[in-house]
């Protein structure tokens, strides 16, 4: 009886230490979230003030925001910048309030975070504080797309009225920390007694991705967000992103609108079509070939020859083409037909399709060989025993098992079908008669939407190609689950 009693000691004191531990663990995170925020926000630039007409560009921290208080929003520049005078740079007085409202909402969340952890003990005040963490991220992230569409009438520095989002370009901080605030809050309400030992043991490695996950979000986050905005917008050079005028869905517009366009669509469905069928098909056909063969020797031999040019760059293989294809070339030469196959419209679209086959072949067999070393082989010895011929054994036993790789592998190409024409073999394979022939959405991006200054407009189709690319594998991915009861997850 003791010994019962001293076993439910110690687990209630083990669920206690356990208890302090997640505690002491949220309060760590919190806090140490809210201070961060709270220096990222008054020592960080939240808005910049931009006039590139005179190569005007000047930020302003958040502590230097808080001032214009007294100052009705005049702001004296410390050093002459571009002008041999100092210049008074004017705010409007909602955004030095807003900047107030900030501070204020994140001193709160610092001090009901310290009273929740340090002086009262209470459930419902522990629910809410991870609560009120994520609506105040919220608020952040509502706020920094608010600004970016904001048409409040400001002056420039000629005293001239423009819009806001035309002089002054909100920064990323606002993001950022609504971003920290809502995870923290996540965590806050999420974590559990039984986790702390686990985040305790793996902390140091938790410490190691802070610094990844901040260039992912520098550098893969951050610039679709951009992009997004983009493609809403009217660019100019002399702008920047955030100074170009709003035009809602004019670029949108001109993709569906424009015939070229629309013709830069369609032919981009139709390369990628036959790319992914040719993508499917023959790695298919050759995995099942090269598991029937008998010997392993062969089929290794085999399978690293198939596999090799997976590794050469579009730039060796247009090499090889061209060696073969052009006029001096050895198709050309044992034909005495001294024709450009690569500058022909007839034979330009065959070429790219067999270089593509070539190129891919020996690699797409690689899932799918994969798939069929998980097959149990006395199926195949059962069915040759029953009379199936090798058809008849591929059809019922081969296919149905690795059907779920066949559908993994056809609804990812379908989720890239406006990206998979082959944009850089097209670039490196096209000529002067085949640029039409040639131009998808990957090389029109290039041609036009670069070299010609396209930006916005070549920033709508990015996000085109992106929203329709990510519906097609929700889409699939459904379809697949409802008919073949498999998906991708």
């Amino acid at each position: 009886m003791s010994d019962t009693v001293n076993a439910a000691d110690r687990n209630a004191g083990r669920i206690k230490k356990n208890k302090i531990g997640r505690e002491g663990i949220k309060a760590f995170i919190s806090l140490s979230t809210i201070g961060v925020c709270l220096v990222a926000f008054l020592f960080g630039n939240v808005f910049s003030k931009n006039q590139e007409d005179v190569g005007f560009r000047f930020g302003i921290k958040g502590y230097e925001l808080l001032g214009l208080l007294s100052g009705e929003g005049s702001y004296q520049t410390p050093e002459p910048l571009n002008f041999s005078y100092s210049v008074t740079v004017t705010y409007p007085m909602f955004i030095t309030y807003f900047g107030l409202f900030c501070v204020v909402i994140l001193a709160l969340l610092a001090a009901v975070s310290f009273v929740r952890y340090f002086l009262i003990k209470n459930e419902i005040l522990n629910k809410t504080i991870g609560w009120a963490m994520i609506f105040s991220g919220i608020i952040f992230v509502s706020a920094y797309i608010a600004l970016m569409f904001i048409k409040t009438s400001v002056t420039d520095l000629y005293g001239e009225e423009k819009y806001f989002y035309n002089l002054f370009e909100v920064k990323p901080t606002l993001l950022i920390i609504s971003i920290l605030l809502a995870g923290a809050g996540a965590i806050d309400l999420k974590l559990k007694p039984e986790t702390v030992p686990m985040v305790k043991r793996f902390l140091p490695i938790y410490g190691f991705m802070v610094v990844p996950l901040i260039l992912i979000f520098v550098f893969n986050l951050y610039p679709i967000v951009l992009q997004t905005v983009l493609s809403f917008k009217d660019f100019k050079l002399e702008t920047g992103v955030w100074g170009g005028n709003w035009v809602g869905f004019k670029q949108f517009g001109l993709i569906f609108t424009d015939p070229k366009m629309l013709g830069v669509i369609g032919r981009t469905l139709y390369i990628s079509i036959l790319r992914l069928i040719v993508g499917i098909i023959p790695p298919l056909i050759l995995s099942v070939c090269l598991y029937d063969l008998k010997s392993k020797t062969a089929r290794s031999v085999f399978q690293s020859i198939v596999y090799i040019p997976h590794f050469f760059s579009w730039v060796v293989v247009y090499a090889i083409t061209y060696s073969l294809f052009s006029p001096e070339g050895l198709i050309s030469s044992m034909f005495g037909t001294g024709v450009s196959y690569l500058a022909s419209e007839k034979h330009f679209m065959p070429i790219v399709i067999f270089t593509a086959v070539w190129k891919e072949l020996g690699w797409g067999t690689i899932l799918y060989l994969a798939a069929l070393s998980g097959v149990d082989t006395t199926l195949f010895e059962a069915a040759k025993i029953d009379g199936a011929s090798p058809l008849q054994r591929v059809r019922h036993i081969t296919l149905p098992s690795i059907k779920n790789t066949i559908i993994f592998l056809t609804v990812m190409s379908l989720g890239n079908i406006l990206k998979g024409a082959g944009g850089e073999q097209l670039l490196l394979f096209s000529t002067a008669t085949t640029r039409n022939q040639a131009l998808v959405i990957d090389t029109w991006l290039i041609w036009d939407g670069m070299n010609k200054m396209q930006y916005s407009l070549g920033a709508a189709m990015s996000f085109f190609q992106s929203a329709i690319g990510m519906l097609l594998v929700l889409v699939c991915n459904r379809i697949s689950q409802k008919t073949a009861e498999v998906g991708m997850w």
